[in-house]
């Protein structure tokens, strides 16, 4: 392919050309960088009338499998109270009664434990939904409210409250055998590859549990797909990190994923310090995966040559990962990384640990973080802490919890509000050029021998440039927010992955 008449920006400086110049690849491999280069063969050629041309965006934590469903599922989001989703629900199954939809399972998405004053049981769901089965996800996805119905199509004991945790774990890979669930998987799995083409995501890592390594490749994948894995799933795992799994080379073995706490919305995360108001499992949130446990799963995932992904959003959870990232000796990242104390990052930067963060998540964790943890917000999400301490970021959006969007992940990062009011501890906020090179997966600037995934953007000159700085060495609010809306508007021109073109506007 020959991408013609573009100036490619160098991530790491912020840099165009002036001059245009020209793109050539085979085999999903940049191998001409020059202006004016002549098409050969029947090679395809992609005019980019003086776009600018980024290297492509990774969203390094997605669950497929759960934003594949997000198109047909209940949005609860924003439901401040059980009376109010009750309400939802209510309503929802009854304009499937209007429109004659039959016995399909009803999938809810979105709530917040954080936010109820009262906690959702199991008699209330059944009162509202009867004989149909329902289950309704917790934002962060680390709980889930069902009913009767539900539980017992899946195997699961009566109760009266949620599943949660590793219990929810095990479960969420057999949604598919509600009615109805699999056909909205097969048809989200496509939608949740073209919108994230549309946005410019040439590659994502997914964490979905279950084995998606057997599933993506029968997807007729266009971006690129690193597939985790679980504890319980290592023996079927089919090679170390980096396997290639498909014909193209688009879909490979990712890392080992280990979730060692819960998450601020369902108070779960696991912290240094008591949560408020007697907020959290035992004052402090859970520790799902014990530091001895997590030695010996990292130590299997050594020993088959996979790479590390450690979910910790508590600092001490942080603090455990951590621990057992260095008793072990493998190359990890941490997802989430939240909330983290100043030792914690040296510690990362000493290990060489990636701080795999997802920005969007401050925007809702903004208030929660701030009323359980009060005084503790300078902890949470150090992206500019980390970064001037040698951590390597890794931006994403953990999806469906935010949406897989790349520009509002680094809008995110850049100004950190997602309302009226000025930027959440505002030392911490990226430029937007920083932003940018934390979202291509190590891939800063388009160079021959690099792979051939690009996007283009139009009228993008002052996008990635640096925001000002006050007297007070900060970024201008105005500014800062300014720059944040570009992002979040941002349309690209086209996305090529491995030398294919996959989407144009």
């Amino acid at each position: 392919m020959l991408i013609r008449q573009v100036r490619p920006l160098d991530a790491a400086t912020g840099r165009a050309p002036r001059r245009p110049v020209d793109l050539r690849s085979r085999d999903g491999v940049l191998v001409e960088v020059a202006p004016d280069l002549e098409p050969v063969g029947g090679e395809s050629v992609l005019e980019g009338g003086g776009a600018l041309a980024i290297p492509g965006l990774w969203d390094q934590h997605i669950h497929s499998g759960q934003l594949a469903q997000a198109h047909s599922r209940l949005d609860t989001s924003g439901a401040g109270s059980v009376g109010v989703i009750l309400e939802l629900v209510r309503a929802e199954l009854a304009s499937r009664r209007e429109r004659r939809i039959g016995d399909q399972a009803l999938i809810g998405f979105g709530h917040r434990l954080v936010d109820f004053a009262i906690r959702p049981t199991v008699p209330a769901l059944d009162e509202a939904t009867g004989t149909v089965p329902t289950v309704l996800i917790g934002g962060d996805a680390h709980h889930a409210w069902m009913n009767s119905a539900a539980l017992t199509a899946l195997g699961l004991p009566a109760r009266d409250g949620i599943v949660a945790e590793d219990e929810w774990f095990v479960l969420a890979p057999r949604l598919p055998e509600l009615p109805g669930v699999a056909d909205a998987l097969a048809t989200g799995a496509a939608m949740l590859q073209r919108q994230a083409l549309q946005r410019g995501v040439v590659g994502v890592t997914d964490m979905e549990w279950g084995r998606p390594w057997e599933s993506w490749p029968h997807r007729s994948p266009r971006l690129r797909i690193r597939t985790a894995a679980y504890p319980e799933e290592l023996a079927a795992v089919p090679g170390p990190t980096g396997t290639v799994l498909d014909a193209r080379g688009l879909v490979t073995m990712g890392p080992l994923k280990v979730i060692v706490d819960g998450a601020l919305g369902s108070h779960s995360a696991y912290t240094r310090e008591a949560y408020t108001d007697g907020h959290g499992y035992a004052g402090r949130g859970v520790l799902s995966v014990g530091p001895e446990a997590l030695r010996e799963a990292l130590a299997q995932a050594k020993a088959l040559g996979l790479t590390a992904a450690v979910h910790a959003i508590g600092d001490a959870a942080a603090q455990v990962a951590l621990g057992a990232i260095r008793a072990v000796g493998l190359p990890a990242r941490i997802e989430h990384a939240q909330m983290l104390t100043d030792e914690d990052i040296a510690a990362m930067a000493a290990l060489g640990v990636v701080a795999s963060v997802q920005p969007a998540h401050l925007l809702d964790d903004r208030d929660a973080t701030e009323a359980v943890w009060p005084g503790h917000g300078a902890r949470a999400f150090r992206l500019r802490d980390l970064r001037e301490q040698g951590v390597q970021l890794a931006l994403g959006s953990d999806a469906p919890v935010a949406p897989l969007d790349p520009w509002l992940a680094m809008a995110a990062a850049v100004h950190r509000s997602a309302d009226d009011r000025p930027a959440w501890h505002p030392s911490q906020q990226l430029q937007p050029c920083e932003a940018l090179a934390a979202s291509t997966d190590g891939i800063t600037a388009l160079q021959v021998g690099g792979p051939a995934d690009v996007v283009l953007l139009e009228h993008a000159d002052a996008l990635f440039a640096d925001v000002p700085s006050g007297a007070d060495g900060l970024m201008v609010e105005s500014a800062a927010r300014e720059a944040a809306e570009q992002l979040r508007a941002t349309d690209p021109l086209a996305t090529v992955v491995a030398g294919r073109l996959e989407s144009q506007r």
